[in-house]
């Protein structure tokens, strides 16, 4: 079969529900999918583009991000020839979803032997990570395609602790393995595996959550369990979810580092083991009666059990304010977190918590049904007008990766694309009008 182009892969971003860094010491984390901030990748021919502005005939690929300002061209052969014929970057049946490290040294030495970049910024350091997951996906699963232009656009904040990498990582999965037909193309379990390749690449040692989160949608729960002296990770897709449930997500665009955080609690720990372990055990039967009542809630939507309804509604709240403080007790909260978590509580529009590392970042507000829309606009107009934060409506679950075909895509998405801007409003409701 002939792959017909232009065709775009999406993925959502995630939250964070219960379990940040009580995960680091083998308790449970739940995250969700995010149904309306996701991860859009264009895929066309360059030789479609011959009558197009910023064609160059040399190049026979091209990476085109947009939102971070970042255009590459590269003629495959030239710039990596040395790199795909190198026995030991060479990907057998057997490898195919296990990491290249000698691979991902050459791109890393590649990208910075060939910077054009003069100094060290965030803004540089993104720009590095990106083409870096990029060039080792390309050069792991498709590394003989050529002539292929790659548009990438997202309204999944960058840096912000939503799985923006991840979601990104499992477009560029999707989208190669189509390139070159792969039998592949829709298990997930193998684009799964191959987006936490990418992952590696930006994070060392990521814990798989956010690309699984990416490529299943809905929501996912990780266990650690210890076997045979060696940590063994467990991820399960939740089905019995509540999709209903509409949620605030609050970027607060406070600068954090998970790496230092994460650094802070282990200090914690060391210092008092057994008071920490209490906290980090409680954090988890939050999880758990978190799933519990997600379990219940969902049950109940069709149902006429409204008390029972509300009762659960109110218990899942308090787990969720609980978990907030928890977190806030082993030092990984901030001022700028804590107003949300004071306004949400006087308007009393749900359960509003930290989500992801903390120490900024962002906040999460499971949305109470019986909540007024009036309440919730006030409590929006106030963090934007007060604090500057950004805040998404949105609601839980939804679909994970997914390919939008060449026959459902009209001139007014390609001609959005095709502009150095973020993705037009219109346009992703019309993208996510084709999402199941």
């Amino acid at each position: 079969m002939t792959a017909s182009f232009p065709i775009i892969t999406t993925a959502p971003g995630k939250v964070i529900i219960s379990g940040e860094h009580s995960a680091v010491y083998g308790k449970d984390v739940v995250a969700s999918a995010v149904k309306n901030l996701r991860c859009y990748l264009l895929v066309e021919e360059i030789t479609d583009l011959s009558n197009k502005e910023n064609v160059h005939t040399k190049h026979d690929l091209e990476l085109d991000f947009p939102d971070l300002k970042l255009k590459n061209l590269w003629n495959l052969e030239r710039d990596f020839g040395s790199i795909i014929n190198n026995e030991e970057n060479k990907v057998s049946v057997d490898s195919f979803s296990a990491f290249n490290q000698h691979l991902s040294d050459d791109i890393e030495a590649y990208l910075r032997n060939n910077s054009t970049e003069n100094k060290e910024t965030h803004l540089s350091h993104l720009h590095h990570s990106a083409s870096h997951v990029f060039l080792y996906l390309l050069l792991h699963i498709a590394p003989k395609i050529k002539n292929k232009r790659f548009i990438l656009k997202s309204n999944v904040p960058v840096g912000a602790g939503l799985g923006s990498s991840a979601a990104v990582s499992v477009c560029l999965v999707q989208a190669l393995l189509y390139c070159i037909d792969s039998k592949y193309l829709n298990d997930l379990k193998i684009i799964n595996e191959l987006s936490l390749l990418g992952e590696k690449c930006v994070h060392g040692t990521p814990s798989g959550i956010d690309n699984a989160v990416a490529t299943y949608g809905k929501a996912i729960k990780l266990s650690t369990f210890v076997e045979d002296d060696q940590k063994v990770k467990v991820l399960k897709v939740i089905d019995s979810f509540p999709e209903s449930l509409n949620i605030l997500l609050i970027n607060t665009k406070i600068p954090k580092s998970t790496k230092t955080l994460v650094a802070n609690v282990r200090k914690l720990y060391d210092q008092d083991t057994h008071m920490v372990t209490n906290i980090l055990e409680a954090m988890h039967k939050c999880t758990q009666g978190i799933l519990s009542d997600f379990e219940l809630i969902k049950t109940l939507e069709s149902g006429n059990s409204d008390q029972i309804y509300r009762d659960t509604l109110n218990n899942l709240f308090n787990s969720i304010r609980i978990n907030h403080g928890l977190l806030s007790s082993i030092g990984v909260s901030h001022p700028g977190l804590e107003k949300i978590k004071i306004l949400s509580d006087e308007l009393k529009i749900g359960g509003t918590k930290l989500t992801g590392a903390g120490g900024g970042g962002c906040a999460m507000t499971i949305l109470d049904p019986s909540a007024s829309d009036e309440i919730i606009n006030d409590f929006k107009h106030s963090l934007i007008s007060l604090y500057d934060y950004d805040v998404y409506k949105s609601q839980l679950g939804g679909t994970g990766a997914f390919l939008i075909k060449t026959s459902n895509i009209n001139s007014e998405i390609l001609q959005d694309f095709e502009k150095n801007a973020k993705i037009n409003d219109k346009v992703v409701q019309l993208l996510d009008s084709i999402i199941p």
